[in-house]
């Protein structure tokens, strides 16, 4: 209720008129209610921008001090989009709601929300030649020896 009379006198002081209309009323609630998680579009805006300026100081999006559980998924997701499509500003702003509802109605059909985990660590390959190198060693013996 407080995002809802703040935007209310955001929206009043910006000068436009009082009462908002009933449809003005309703994307207001909407985009200041925050839906079952809690978050609005701005906000996972905000913290996308925040884990983009601040990234460079943690080992990897995972050690990230996430705000909400859900906008590690959300931001990852955006950051992999955004940058395949080049998308601008605005469009970006239109992933993160399309992503929130994703996730919202992900919450109502009681799927639960992924816990961030660290990711599994490439294997490592063991110390000493790789097979094409024995390979060639073998062949670089044999014709040493003349059998080739």
């Amino acid at each position: 209720m407080t995002n809802v009379c703040n935007s209310l006198v955001n929206r009043c002081a910006g000068g436009n008129s009082w009462p908002p209309s009933l449809a003005e009323f309703v994307a207001l609630v909407a985009d200041a209610g925050g839906g079952r998680l809690g978050l609005t579009t701005s906000d996972i805006m905000a913290e996308y921008t925040r884990w983009r300026n601040e990234s460079y100081r943690y080992d990897s999006s995972e050690a990230f001090p996430w705000r909400h559980p859900v906008l590690y998924q959300i931001c990852t997701e955006m950051r992999r989009t955004g940058v395949e499509r080049q998308l601008t500003q605005g469009e970006m702003e239109g992933l993160a709601a399309r992503q929130l509802a994703k996730w919202e109605k992900h919450l109502t059909e009681g799927k639960p929300i992924p816990p961030v985990r660290k990711q599994i660590a490439a294997p490592r390959h063991p110390s000493g030649p790789t097979p094409a190198q024995l390979l060639l060693e073998e062949y670089k013996r044999r014709k040493a020896a003349g059998l080739v």
